[in-house]
């Protein structure tokens, strides 16, 4: 037997997703675009950032607190849009191309949410404040580009509790997989229930940066577990994809995506 045959071998009987159709590559493709496009857009931001810092060139910035201000953005870029827009790319090539108006709603209003969030430093938003897992700038513009991204992520997660393949009745490895892109997404609704009702039950008399604070704990701590599970998820795939002999039953796989 010869390496290719070995792979493949450990293919059908390892962790692998299949290969959606193509409706649901092209969108696929376009969270990964998303995905990658956040992570340029942080680095050029970067240099701006040191540039703001450097003694004779920092003159030019005509904003102020530049620094603070796009490092905001920086971290929102390359945490919560980088992050989420990954999990687009799990869910949606797990998904049953049902329904894909809605995936290609929830991409574009992510999209559009982060062109918003990347233009607000040079639209006049400023105030920023660095909380805990979203830090925010004090303004509208900045506030519409991340509430717009929430929705559209909010519609990514209900597509995928709608329309995600099943697990099947026998445990096999893609079952596994799929039961953790599950779990993710519950995790995810639960993680965007938390934001919401912590809008709603902080009193009015809290402002400024504790305010964001408990606005973004409960559900910041929760999306981890989110994270979790695609992170495991991509482990065993491309463990598989590479041809090693991962040494894990599907149901143990499925007992620890249970697990958390």
């Amino acid at each position: 037997m010869n390496s290719d045959q070995l792979i493949n071998n450990r293919i059908i009987d390892g962790f692998d997703l299949d290969i959606p159709d193509a409706k649901s590559q092209r969108l696929t493709s376009a969270w990964l675009m998303l995905a990658l496009g956040s992570l340029v857009v942080a680095g050029l931001l970067t240099i701006l950032i040191v540039m703001s810092r450097t003694p004779g060139v920092q003159e030019i910035f005509p904003w102020i607190d530049f620094f603070h201000t796009a490092l905001v953005v920086h971290v929102d870029l390359t945490v919560l849009v980088w992050f989420l827009s990954c999990a687009g790319i799990f869910w949606t090539l797990n998904s049953t191309g049902k329904c894909s108006r809605c995936g290609w709603g929830a991409l574009w209003l992510a999209v559009i949410g982060t062109a918003v969030i990347s233009l607000s430093p040079f639209l006049g938003a400023g105030s920023p404040l660095m909380n805990n897992y979203v830090p925010v700038l004090q303004d509208p513009i900045f506030f519409v580009g991340l509430g717009v991204f929430g929705l559209g992520f909010t519609l990514l997660v209900l597509r995928g509790l709608l329309y995600s393949k099943p697990m099947g009745r026998a445990v096999s490895g893609a079952g596994a997989l799929r039961f953790g892109l599950m779990t993710g997404l519950v995790i995810a609704l639960i993680s965007v229930a938390a934001v919401v009702a912590s809008y709603l039950g902080i009193p009015e008399i809290i402002e400024g940066q504790h305010y964001y604070e408990l606005l973004f704990w409960g559900g910041g701590h929760t999306i981890q577990f989110t994270h979790i599970q695609l992170m495991l998820v991509a482990w065993l795939w491309l463990a598989t994809m590479s041809g090693l002999n991962v040494k894990l039953s599907p149901r143990i796989a499925v007992l620890l995506f249970a697990l958390g």
